[in-house]
């Protein structure tokens, strides 16, 4: 009779193509079921928490979408982003001002919702989708938010015209101006796009010509480089002032004193469009003073209104434009509803970063530093930037991340965009796209877990890891589903990561399950578990939370009194305080539940009208009482009780994978095991089975225990007979039906295996 340690299941569920794989490393800790068990990085299992009833998503016959909004660990939302509105919950509440949800309309219907990317820069998140513009949400007061397509200080641009189609604009500034194209050029897709419109110079300079008295230049608008000069005998103070609101109020950034026939040569640049100015205090003497824009174009920015013909468009003035004669420098608008808008966003290196539109699938735009809504370009190191891949192929982008280098995944493959000096910034002139692997993404934003980037392959049902190999000094993209390539049936649609306590990743597949990966490369942990619940799962976000822990929160379809609703809920986030502490009153072990304190003590709980009809568990002062359906949103017990859990019971599952000795070839022989030493960790109640349709009580109570409470948790081994028969198979099934605690840390059975010749 052998005893086989079973020490840990961190390998997680594994495939049914793994049955006979008894030789790999990872079976001995796999198991063939872990359903509503989370795996701990130290080897052992536990039942995942309950999950706390907080409210109903504004529509019960539309699916909404869950993102989390962390302004800080002390500060932090969820966001309910449903058919054309969102909603904010903060703290286990939904926001509300003056008894009524604070909302926001939005552009996106319940189809695209899955289909939105998103990066958020402190108050504020933006948010793409490629059939719409991109938006941005404000968090100007936890209860004052706004929702608006973003109003760019100066918008992202395609390639200047190189034909020889000329735009004459009608004026120069003011709205319903009108665009006369001498080719056909306009399209109804252009109308909410935009257009820059360039003009030589007809002012490159402003002087002071020999001037004996003190006063002021006109003046000149400029971008980039700027030469000063002065000529002369003269005694004064000159200064070179800078305007940013158009010559309203000046500033003085250079000031020059000089006594004879000193003169003053100076050069600067200017990293945003500003007007410039010379200012003299005279003295004696006379002066001759130039101001010298480098550039010897004006650039201005139309918003197009309205297409009339294709050679005629009513367009609004954004920036001014410098003259109302034909030019052929002009730039058609990277996005609009013609050339698509971009699907992802990301922010690197202190650049707003967007790509892969419909019209330009792989390129890229990257803002201006520090100034997120300007997209600018020009020499400048910290100008706006356009960029497009050199591929084989034109596979769209579908996320973009940032690590040390701005990661890309596209439909075909995964790049990396960097600086040809990689000790410096990305810049218009010092920029480098490399190609990493070419399996090809979802789209679906990746994330970076711990210190690794995961993302989704492009068929919906492979995880992988990309991470730099020292081997091959290169990016490697390790599929972290090949031993459990069962558990994403139905293709992974949404993704969330919470990093503490345990590192896990969450995945929402097409069969409304709720699929975690327990992740700790370091230590060799990689293992997959499924929570299934009383309905389905449709969203999953997470926060940080109050004590430390991460916030999961879910949305979940469920059917109650015979109407499909959805519910917004969340794992309860203290479970593993009251877990810890032995604390039975405050154990959650039930979904879709809500705790009543009731003093006095009484036998009648209300208040739950969201479970109407359902046939709830209950835990009463820490015991479990016997079931009831509730009906006009309340229950009677079976006894007066002080603190009462009632919600929807899950079970949970763990079968590990078939008992072998490879090394005796006792696979196919006639197995019996005879018993069953389980390591619990403050555990109560649980059922066990070798066959799987026959299960036995795990007995908790003693006989030192009182009668008239429940038994406390334990810890420790158990050793249990089993009744089991001869098999061809020998099954362990371990299984919690019960609102309470199970922590399986090891399993050793005692077995046999016979040689049927």
């Amino acid at each position: 009779m052998p005893y086989q340690l079973i020490p840990s299941f961190n390998a997680g569920e594994i495939s049914p193509y793994l049955d006979a794989r008894a030789d790999l490393e990872k079976y001995a800790s796999g198991c063939r079921l872990l359903e509503n068990f989370i795996i701990m990085p130290y080897g052992g299992v536990f039942r995942r928490p309950g999950t706390e009833y907080l409210g109903t998503a504004k529509y019960s016959d539309k699916r909404c979408r869950l993102v989390g909004f962390n302004f800080s660990t002390t500060t932090r939302f969820v966001l309910e982003l449903g058919n054309l509105y969102i909603r904010f919950w903060s703290n286990g509440y939904q926001v509300t001002s003056g008894g009524s949800p604070v909302e926001v309309v939005s552009p996106y219907l319940e189809s695209e919702l899955r289909d939105l990317q998103y990066v958020q820069i402190n108050d504020v998140m933006y948010f793409v989708h490629p059939a719409h513009e991109p938006m941005k949400l404000t968090r100007v007061t936890d209860t004052n938010w706004t929702f608006a397509s973003v109003a760019w200080d100066w918008p992202a641009f395609l390639d200047e015209n190189v034909t020889a189609t000329t735009i004459t604009p009608s004026a120069t500034t003011g709205t319903g101006i009108t665009l006369t194209a001498s080719a056909a050029l306009f399209d109804w897709g252009h109308v909410g796009g935009y257009f820059q419109i360039a003009h030589a110079r007809t002012n490159a300079a402003v002087a002071l010509t020999s001037v004996t008295a003190s006063g002021s230049s006109g003046g000149l608008a400029v971008l980039g480089s700027w030469d000063f000069t002065t000529y002369g005998t003269w005694v004064g103070v000159i200064q070179l002032q800078r305007s940013k609101d158009s010559g309203s109020t000046w500033e003085t950034f250079r000031t020059f004193s000089v006594a004879g026939d000193r003169n003053i040569t100076a050069t600067g640049k200017e990293t945003g469009e500003s007007q410039l100015r010379i200012t003299y205090t005279h003295t004696s003497g006379t002066l001759t003073a130039r101001l010298e824009a480098i550039d010897a174009r004006e650039y201005g920015v139309v918003k197009i209104t309205a297409i009339t013909d294709t050679t005629h468009a009513t367009a609004d003035v954004v920036n001014d434009l410098a003259g109302t004669g034909a030019t052929k420098i002009w730039s058609e608008g990277a996005w609009s509803v013609k050339n698509g808008f971009p699907r992802t966003v990301a922010l690197h290196e202190q650049r707003l970063w967007f790509a892969g539109t419909s019209g330009r699938p792989q390129s890229l735009w990257g803002s201006m530093i520090d100034d997120f809504e300007n997209f600018r370009t020009s020499a400048l190191d910290d100008s706006g930037l356009f960029f497009t891949l050199s591929a084989q192929e034109s596979n769209v982008i579908q996320w973009l991340l940032s690590q040390k280098s701005l990661l890309i995944g596209t439909a075909g493959g995964e790049w990396t965009l960097g600086s040809t000096d990689s000790n410096a910034a990305i810049t218009p002139a010092n920029v480098k796209a490399s190609q990493e692997s070419s399996y090809g993404s979802k789209y679906l934003r990746a994330l970076i877990v711990n210190d690794v980037v995961l993302f989704v392959q492009r068929q919906g049902r492979k995880v992988r890891e990309l991470l730099y190999s020292n081997q091959t000094e290169s990016m490697v993209a390790q599929d972290l589903t090949l031993l459990s390539e069962h558990v994403t049936k139905g293709e992974i649609l949404e993704t969330a990561f919470q990093q503490q306590p345990d590192a896990i990743y969450w995945t929402i597949t097409g069969t409304g399950q709720l699929v975690g990966l327990t992740y700790e490369r370091l230590q060799n942990v990689v293992g997959w578990h499924r929570h299934t619940t009383d309905g389905t799962f449709e969203s999953v976000a997470t926060t940080y939370g109050a004590n430390g822990a991460d916030e999961v929160w879910v949305a979940v379809k469920r059917t109650v009194n015979g109407q499909d609703v959805r519910y917004i809920e969340r794992f309860r986030t203290d479970f593993r305080e009251s877990f810890e502490a032995e604390d039975k009153e405050n154990w959650w072990y039930l979904d879709s539940a809500k705790r009543v304190t009731l003093s006095p003590e009484s036998a009648s709980v209300t208040g739950l009208a969201h479970l109407e009809g359902r046939t709830v568990d209950i835990l009463a002062d820490g015991a479990v009482s016997p079931a009831r359906t509730v009906s006009s949103g309340a229950i009677t017990l079976q006894a007066p009780a002080g603190t009462v859990l009632v919600g929807l019971p899950f079970v949970s599952t763990l079968k590990p994978t078939k008992l072998e000795m490879t090394q005796y070839g006792t696979r196919g022989k006639t197995k019996r095991v005879h018993r069953i030493n389980l390591s619990f960790h403050k555990s109560l109640g649980g059922l066990f089975s070798t066959n799987g349709s026959e299960f036995w009580d795990i007995v908790s109570r003693t006989t030192a225990d009182a009668m008239d409470d429940s038994p406390p948790a334990f810890t420790g081994d158990k050793n249990l007979a089993t009744g089991a028969d001869h098999s061809a198979s020998a099954d362990i099934i371990i299984r919690q039906e019960q609102p309470l605690p199970l922590t399986i840390l090891a399993i050793t059975p005692k077995w046999d295996a016979y040689d049927d010749n």
